[in-house]
């Protein structure tokens, strides 16, 4: 696993270096621009990474490093929060769509982040060894009453729908047994793998194995595919927490819905109107999306700083299709 520092990222500074591939038939134009866009102002603070984009078979339609050779499509790095979109998959795929009953409401709501779990630590998690000890260590298993049915990020209400025995009942498993589990729904690629047993937050993968679960969702291979977008809640009110800063999206079930008409990023960057895709960014850059008619996929890999990898795979999607 590879790790950015500041000084890996001042070492490759004004460094640029991209070699992309282009599929026949494809835009063509388009290629290019985004090309452009990942060598450009927007991309600047995420360097070094690799980034890609593709459709819901085959190679990427154009792809490329930046700032160095750090990331390729087969460095594994640290998801973070692109876990979560996994194990939302993972969910609808166990109950075949939308589970149901008082324990399906509760592991939904848990999945729309609306459960009150908000002292939920994933460092802690690295000390524990089972699902039910990251839940329970800690604060972890902690709930704000006030803050139930509101829209609070985190990944403490996935880690609780999944430790308790009345829900998905995965408690007792250690991360090695949880990736099993996960495994005999989705069948991930080899580069998968949890680095310790948080549900939302502890996967580790490369981009060329992200890559073929994202064309699973594209291509219908995977239940999700029906449930993009499901019933999604608003992340902006007095009693919500996103750590997109003002910018109003969506939540689904472990996962974005890029539809925002505007705000304010942490950083106090401003952002426009978004386009609708569907995301998962995780807390150190990794940002996977899919276009909102399911025809394109993309993905920044890289370990630095979750806004960074935000802003340039946006830049580079816009670039795209503009």
């Amino acid at each position: 696993m590879k790790n950015n520092s500041n000084s890996s990222r001042h070492l490759y500074g004004c460094a640029v270096t991209i070699a992309f591939a282009l599929q026949s038939g494809t835009i063509g134009a388009d290629t290019a621009d985004a090309v452009a866009a990942a060598s450009g102002s927007s991309c600047t603070a995420a360097r070094p990474f690799y980034w890609e984009i593709g459709q819901s078979s085959g190679s990427p339609v154009v792809s490329g490093q930046v700032g160095g050779t750090d990331y390729a499509r087969t460095t594994t790095v640290a998801l973070a929060s692109a876990s979560k979109w996994i194990f939302g998959a993972y969910v609808t795929e166990r109950y075949s769509g939308i589970p149901t009953g008082s324990s399906g409401d509760t592991i939904v709501a848990s999945l729309k982040m609306l459960e009150g779990h908000t002292s939920f630590n994933p460092l802690a998690c690295k000390l524990t060894f089972r699902v039910n000890a990251c839940q329970t260590i800690g604060d972890n298993e902690d709930v704000d009453t006030s803050k139930i049915g509101d829209f609070n990020y985190g990944g403490g209400d996935g880690q609780y729908a999944a430790a308790d025995s009345g829900l998905l009942n995965l408690g007792t498993k250690t991360k090695a047994q949880l990736l099993s589990e996960i495994n005999s729904y989705l069948s991930l690629g080899s580069s998968f793998a949890y680095s310790y047993p948080s549900v939302s937050g502890g996967m580790e993968a490369n981009a060329e194995d992200y890559a073929s679960f994202l064309q699973g969702l594209m291509s219908g291979s995977y239940v999700m595919s029906s449930y993009l977008g499901y019933d999604s809640e608003v992340t902006q009110c007095t009693n919500c927490y996103s750590p997109f800063g003002t910018v109003d999206m969506h939540y689904s079930l472990h996962h974005w819905v890029e539809d925002y008409t505007g705000g304010q990023l942490p950083s106090g960057a401003y952002v426009g109107t978004g386009d609708g895709s569907y995301s998962s960014p995780g807390g150190f850059g990794f940002y996977p999306w899919i276009t909102s008619d399911k025809s394109y996929y993309g993905i920044i890999s890289m370990e630095g700083n979750s806004e960074d990898g935000f802003v340039c795979g946006t830049a580079i999607r816009e670039a795209f299709f503009q």
